[in-house]
């Protein structure tokens, strides 16, 4: 199963690497001349085709990440908050995941959200020798979210480690779009013409021109040293040389054409999938998007804050689970506090050890909820 689940499956750089691999390949054979006359044609033909479509792919990613990139910075850049230290919301992990960067991490946000509902006090979490035992609390009610809803039915039917991601993360998107957060857009990309028989009409009437003006040029030179006859001949001959020289390069410019044709299709596909993989955010999105950026920035200076009682310290297990959302577990666990990890919600050593694999469902907490 893939770590991570996104809305439309998109090209990433590491797609590259195999059509990458064949022209690194090709064209070794290429340079080595391995082959005689047609096959150095067929390799440089495949070898143009490959290297097209490949910086189609990378230059349209990256245009899209930078893109992606570039709003991001925007957002972070307005944000009105330095520190928020209460829980922006109660939108659960699932949600939370996708606001940030549309993207699920399967394994490791399921854990979230499991210690997000022990925190609910849906579930209890205790470890008990080299597993981790989830026992049912309570039952499901209208306050969790779909996805969670989900999640929790799961779990009571033992059947958490067979979870389908790609029908979570549409719970998750479905939510946030109820919530009002974001929206899948589709966007419109301009298309290409693509080479057309005008382009190749008018090519050729160039190639024939050329042809006829360098006849021409060599028939009127050679009228001051040859009879007409001879110089007609010579016209003649020189055309018929001339139109099959150029031949060659007017062939290579319809290729180049057609193959640039391809390459900038590709180029905006992946674009278009890249931008369309990210979810857009509405107003109130990015407000509650500042919030959690504040709220991180909060979580990742935790250990900066002297002035914390036990009592204060105990709530951190509502927020350990969006510690592991925002990839700041390690330094949260180097606090050393041990309310983290040991308190009314869940029992366990460290967050990083619980997966999927040593999760076990108590016998008696089946079917209960």
């Amino acid at each position: 199963m893939d770590k991570e689940t996104k809305y439309k499956k998109t090209y990433s750089l590491k797609d590259a690497f195999f059509p990458l691999l064949i022209f690194t390949i090709l064209i070794t054979c290429f340079l080595f001349n391995a082959g005689g006359m047609l096959e150095m044609i067929t390799c440089l033909v495949i070898l143009s085709f490959i290297f097209f479509v490949w910086m189609g792919m990378i230059v349209g990613t990256l245009k899209g990440k930078m893109q992606i990139l570039k709003e991001k910075k925007y957002i972070e850049k307005m944000n009105p908050y330095i520190y928020y230290r209460n829980l922006p919301n109660n939108f659960g992990i699932g949600v939370t995941s996708l606001l940030l960067d549309s993207t699920i991490e399967n394994d490791k946000d399921i854990v979230a959200v499991i210690l997000d509902l022990c925190a609910k006090k849906y579930l209890r979490l205790i470890k008990q020798n080299d597993k981790y035992v989830i026992q049912v609390l309570k039952e499901i009610d209208h306050h969790l979210l779909s996805n969670e809803k989900y999640i929790l039915t799961l779990i009571r039917n033992n059947d958490i480690k067979n979870i389908n991601y790609q029908e979570w993360y549409n719970y998750c998107m479905q939510d946030g779009i109820d919530l009002g957060l974001y929206y899948h857009k589709e966007i419109d990309i301009r298309n290409h013409e693509s080479p057309d028989d005008d382009i190749v009409k008018k090519t050729e009437m160039i190639h024939l021109t050329i042809s006829v003006a360098i006849a021409i040029l060599i028939f009127v030179v050679s009228l001051f040293n040859v009879h007409v006859l001879v110089s007609l001949a010579n016209g003649i001959v020189v055309f018929m040389l001339s139109y099959i020289v150029l031949f060659i390069p007017f062939y290579f410019i319809h290729a180049f054409t057609a193959l640039k044709y391809i390459g900038d299709s590709v180029k905006d596909e992946n674009y278009k999938m890249t931008i369309e993989n990210h979810l857009k955010k509405t107003e109130k999105g990015v407000e509650e998007l500042h919030k959690l950026y504040s709220f991180k920035a909060f979580i990742r200076d935790f250990g900066n804050f002297v002035d914390k009682k036990a009592e204060e310290v105990v709530i951190w297990d509502r927020y350990l689970s969006y510690a592991q959302v925002f990839g700041l577990t390690e330094e949260i666990m180097e606090s050393g506090y041990q309310e983290l990890v040991d308190n009314a919600s869940f029992q366990i050593d460290h967050i990083e050890n619980i997966h999927l694999d040593n999760i076990e469902i108590e016998s008696s907490s089946k079917g209960k909820a």
